[in-house]
């Protein structure tokens, strides 16, 4: 199976995890395209100024991909900058967020994978 994640179709996501503002994502697959542990990939857009409160998820572990921009990261309680090539492992149980303090669009591929 191939799909671009370009040519998705886009939601809007307003204060994602309680955070500020709205970000574009596009999901190219979701759990029902998948066999194996797998629930998602999305590409996500985050404008300067908002964010993706702090939050936790339960047995999930994400991976997020930094693609362009840059912005500090919340992990486990502590802030850390994160560059275009960066690739954040957000741990089962732990807490994470994301805040676009720069000038540019951030851009991302969030991949997320669950014990079954």
């Amino acid at each position: 199976m191939i799909r671009n994640f370009y040519n998705c179709d886009k939601e809007v996501d307003n204060n994602s995890h309680d955070g500020v503002g709205s970000i574009d994502i596009y999901r190219a697959f979701r759990r029902k395209d998948f066999d194996g542990a797998w629930d998602f990939a999305i590409r996500v857009i985050m404008p300067p100024g908002s964010s993706m409160g702090e939050h936790s998820h339960e047995d999930d572990e994400e991976m997020y991909i930094i693609l362009k921009g840059e912005g500090s990261m919340i992990i486990e309680g502590e802030t850390k900058r994160v560059i275009a090539g960066d690739m954040i492992v957000n741990k089962r149980f732990g807490t994470h967020g994301l805040l676009n303090d720069s000038a540019e669009d951030i851009e991302l591929l969030i991949i997320q994978a669950s014990l079954k």
